[in-house]
């Protein structure tokens, strides 16, 4: 079976962009991680907390993109991954960012960043073009 190809103009390009910024998504998880390997020293800026929703950032932000990449080649499949998996990595996020005193702020803006590139793909995965493109 050969993976269905998305014709429309506007769809492609709104696929073109969600798989840019889910790879600055990966690109921000993993220079996070990145920091929290230079700074993991100092247990005012790096906590073991830190070091687990940093890791757990970084293959989430992995598999998206694959995915993403997946999606914007014309996959179907891929294309409801990400459309599942891109709203709960927000909801996740919002979650981190409310909690008072869970994470060091500039963890926060980190997380901020990567939420923000997500929502953008939420909006651009529910975008009527994108969303006919991959109609049944």
């Amino acid at each position: 079976m050969t993976k269905p190809t998305v014709t429309d103009p506007d769809a492609r390009e709104k696929l073109h962009i969600a798989k840019m910024l889910l790879g600055g998504y990966a690109v921000v998880s993993v220079l996070t991680l990145l920091a929290i390997v230079v700074f993991s020293g100092n247990p005012d800026i790096v906590t073991d907390a830190v070091w687990i929703r940093g890791s757990i950032l970084v293959v989430a932000s992995l598999v998206t993109f694959a995915l993403g990449a997946s999606m914007a080649g014309g996959s179907r499949g891929s294309y409801r991954r990400v459309r599942i998996i891109a709203p709960a990595q927000v909801v996740a996020i919002g979650v981190i960012e409310s909690v008072p005193g869970s994470f060091p702020v500039w963890f926060k803006i980190a997380n901020g960043v990567c939420g923000a590139l997500l929502m953008i793909v939420v909006l651009l995965t529910f975008a009527r073009s994108v969303r006919a493109a991959f109609a049944s």
